[in-house]
């Protein structure tokens, strides 16, 4: 969203399938993370950051599909499908480890996306001679540590 004033937003990004939101909770509930008083994509998030398993992770996770590259668009059904596909071809099981390198690399793919698209945005800002000021993030997934740090 661009606000051009407190009142006046104008959206340079949707997404035609899944919110991002809704794959970090559909993902979690695929790799059967716990997530007790937690939500899902919060379980995932802290899954990922899972200091007691610092083993050699797996090195057959696949690159996870990027959403629209190149466009001012999200999408996430692909992200999405790209984990399920990979948990379905192992009939469902896996270990640990590559739990762990699984959740970690659709986080870093989701945020890529998001990265991306945010820098998409500021360039066609500045294609039009837009000054931007502030970046707000919002919503349930901002608060994810991984893509703050980013």
């Amino acid at each position: 969203m661009l606000a051009r004033s407190r009142t006046s937003f104008q959206t340079l990004a949707t997404t035609p399938d899944e919110s991002i939101g809704n794959v970090f909770d559909k993902v979690s509930k695929m790799l059967k993370i716990p997530w007790g008083k937690l939500g899902p994509g919060a379980a995932l998030e802290q899954f990922c950051l899972n200091s007691d398993d610092q083993q050699q992770l797996p090195a057959t996770i696949p690159p996870l599909p990027s959403g629209q590259p190149g466009k001012l668009a999200f999408s996430f059904s692909g992200l999405h499908s790209g984990v399920e596909r990979y948990i379905s071809a192992r009939n469902g099981e896996l270990d640990t480890a590559t739990k762990l390198a699984l959740a970690r690399a659709f986080q870093a793919a989701a945020v890529n996306q998001l990265e991306e698209k945010l820098f998409l945005a500021l360039h066609w800002c500045r294609q039009n001679g837009i000054v931007i000021k502030d970046i707000v993030v919002s919503g349930g997934v901002a608060s994810n540590k991984f893509l703050r740090q980013r």
